[in-house]
């Protein structure tokens, strides 16, 4: 397994600190470490990451945390206390970018806020993911996925449409939050790489949601139509949603009139001299419900492979809906690398997802999520501890 932080890739030579906890921050750490940077992961030496004990866990080791702190190296520092702070410190002379997520005001009152931090390092790159943007009316306030799918309105447009608004399975502000923060992050590097200065960015989780809302904000603005749920439909396509076979469901999506016809023909569903029912977009829009019915009773009785193979053969746009275990046996995924394979606690090998693109400059190879403070020792003689300071430091709490 390789060692982190020693790898090749773009941001090799790049250090990042990791200060962030539970996803979002997390997330973009896992992130820039594929693309090569350092990345020290600092957590408190008696509680570290949330996240350590989410489950499931197997020898010992969280999922969860597997998932997003892949390819890192974890410190422990108290930062509470003067040695810890101080260590800190010297940590950030030596680094390129802070990434951080606390409420703000956190490292302000420790003395460790982003214009102390800057003045000790001016080349900075620090990143502060918030809940919400400084100038909102929520500044201050703390904010985690459901509570922000729920403000912004994404929980208005996700599930049933005779249900009740239900928070998308996935955690896509989060996660959509830890790649704005890759992309700022980036972007701020290439600025600095101008300048010759640090840069603050500041990621946010109602960005983040309103830009996932884009084109129903949009739509609503322009015309003052709220967005209805529609389940697994969609509100301006149709049919494009899933549909029950005799064996499981499929996902169809015939968006435009030419594969309407093709799927009307493969389905059996046009007449006798080939005539079209709903044939225009439009209609099929107002008659939504019994279009759906149409191409619902085509393919109740068939199997699943049937109508796939079938609208597959027309070019068809359509899926089957599997769960995760089904979507994992597809063979392929681990040589093209959408799927990772990493060993964590005693050996066993488990799939994490693989990096967002593929490209030759990548790293080939990723390491398992550090234990807490698991790599201490070997970044604290990097910047130049004794081992007798290190064990002195140990002594007094300082360090984990």
């Amino acid at each position: 397994m390789p060692t982190p932080g020693t790898g090749a890739g773009p941001l090799r030579g790049v250090r990042v600190l990791d200060l962030s906890r539970v996803l979002a921050g997390p997330f973009c750490g896992s992130l820039l470490a594929d693309l090569g940077a350092d990345v020290v992961r600092v957590e408190y030496p008696a509680r570290g990451d949330e996240v350590r004990s989410w489950a499931p866990r197997v020898d010992g080791v969280s999922a969860p945390f597997a998932a997003v702190n892949h390819s890192k190296r974890g410190v422990t520092i108290d930062l509470a206390s003067a040695e810890g702070a101080e260590v800190f410190r010297r940590l950030v002379a030596t680094a390129d970018v802070l990434l951080e997520n606390f409420r703000p005001g956190t490292l302000e009152r420790l003395g460790l806020g982003r214009d102390a931090l800057s003045g000790l390092n001016p080349k900075l790159i620090y990143c502060a993911i918030r809940a919400f943007p400084a100038a909102t009316a929520g500044a201050a306030r703390p904010g985690y996925e459901a509570s922000m799918q729920a403000h912004s309105g994404i929980m208005s447009v996700t599930g049933e449409s005779d249900g009740e608004p239900v928070r998308c399975g996935v955690s896509v502000v989060d996660l959509g939050t830890g790649m704005a923060s890759v992309i700022a992050i980036l972007a701020a590097l290439r600025e600095r790489d101008r300048t010759g200065k640090g840069e603050y960015v500041e990621p946010a989780l109602l960005r983040t949601a309103t830009n996932l809302l884009n084109y129903q904000i949009a739509g609503y603005t322009m015309a003052g139509v709220l967005p209805r749920r529609y389940g697994s439909g969609h509100e301006v396509l149709a049919p494009y949603r899933s549909f029950r076979c005799a064996d499981g469901a499929v996902l169809i999506a015939a968006g435009n009139d030419r594969l309407w016809a093709r799927l009307c023909k493969v389905l059996g569903i046009e007449g006798d001299a080939g005539e079209l029912p709903y044939p225009a977009l439009s209609e099929r829009i107002a008659g939504r419900d019994a279009v759906n019915d149409i191409v619902g009773g085509a393919v109740a009785q068939r199997t699943r492979r049937d109508v796939l193979d079938a609208l597959d053969a027309e070019g068809i746009p359509c899926a089957p809906v599997n769960d995760i275990a089904e979507y994992l046996s597809d063979e392929t995924l681990v040589p093209a690398r959408v799927l990772d394979k990493v060993r964590v606690g005693d050996g066993k090998e488990v799939a994490l997802a693989g990096p967002l693109f593929a490209a030759a400059f990548l790293p080939h190879a990723r390491s398992a999520p550090p234990g807490p403070g698991e790599h201490t020792d070997e970044v604290l003689r990097s910047l130049g501890y004794a081992e007798a300071e290190i064990t002195a430091l140990r002594g007094k709490g300082a360090i984990g």
